[in-house]
């Protein structure tokens, strides 16, 4: 039976994502369960990882950069030993290490800790000259990729053993981690290689609040809809400007007002008009005035 586009289902769904699935087949799944084009997923995890997946769905598609933005934070397990050319352990070995896990790993585990360049593994979505990185990789050829600037907040080892490490991650966003498990690996000289990977939370998100896709297309479709999470749950990276309700109709048509608000290195704000979320907005300097104009009205 064909439903007609919903319109009602606005907001943010938490799924917690089963291995085997791409990001791409979680979105395609609830664009049938809440019956609309509109969904779009806030960061890709590949199809060997599982767990936290927020997919925005109805207006809030609008911010999935945004929310794209805020930190990560995994629990990745590691195979020692073996360097492969997917970076985990669905890749083919193209070097091996003898050498045991250092009894020092802990403080290279601390070297990797702060802002940093990560060149992007060749086995990912990334494009280059309009073709994704992996098309290359699969005729076996390397093309130059830029590093990028990530950012690891926190990192230790949870679980070790002779053949085989667990690590915890906490990192900005764009940051692979199965090329820092083999960045780690070659500094540890025994080489590590990713073998399972789970996203535990995106910002303040975690993934005891996600649902797996059996159990979202089990309940009815009252009961998805109570489950989509306000628009701006997920922004509280982003600082808020409130306004009294007698300017909303104004920011709503985009008007601009001078702004008292200043915020060092964010121009990006949550807009709020009496307590109730509108949309966001951004500061911008014109004609020696700073300017407080919408960029995207939700509400």
């Amino acid at each position: 039976m064909k439903h007609s586009e919903n319109k009602s289902a606005i907001g943010i769904v938490a799924v917690d994502k089963p291995a085997g699935w791409t990001s791409h087949d979680v979105v395609a799944k609830l664009r049938r369960l809440y019956h609309t084009k509109q969904v779009g997923h806030t960061g890709t995890l590949d199809p060997m990882a599982t767990g936290l997946l927020p997919v925005c769905v109805g207006k809030a598609t609008k911010l999935v950069e945004y929310i794209a933005r805020d930190r990560k934070t995994y629990l990745a397990k590691a195979v020692s030993g073996i360097r492969t050319d997917t970076g985990d352990t669905t890749g083919i070995v193209y070097a091996k290490s003898d050498l045991p896990v250092p009894d020092d790993l802990a403080e290279i585990l601390a070297s990797f800790v702060g802002e940093q360049d990560q060149i992007p593994p060749m086995y990912s979505a990334l494009k280059y000259k309009g073709k994704k990185l992996y098309e290359y990789a699969r005729m076996g050829i390397c093309v130059p990729r830029v590093p990028r600037r990530i950012c690891v907040y926190d990192l230790e080892c949870i679980d070790g053993a002779a053949d085989a490490i667990t690590l915890r991650a906490s990192v900005s966003s764009g940051t692979y981690i199965r090329t820092l498990i083999d960045d780690i690996g070659v500094e540890a000289s025994c080489y590590f290689t990713m073998a399972g990977l789970r996203r535990e939370s995106v910002g303040k998100l975690h993934v005891e609040e996600a649902h797996t896709l059996d159990a979202i297309e089990a309940m009815s479709e009252a009961e998805r809809e109570a489950l989509l999470l306000p628009m701006d749950r997920m922004l509280g990276h982003l600082p808020a400007a409130e306004f009294p309700a007698s300017q909303r109709l104004a920011l709503s048509q985009g008007k601009s007002f001078e702004s008292p608000y200043v915020e060092e290195g964010e121009n990006t704000f949550r807009v709020y008009t009496d307590g109730e979320f509108l949309g966001l907005g951004e500061v911008r300097t014109k004609d020696g005035r700073r300017e407080f104009k919408m960029k995207k009205v939700l509400c």
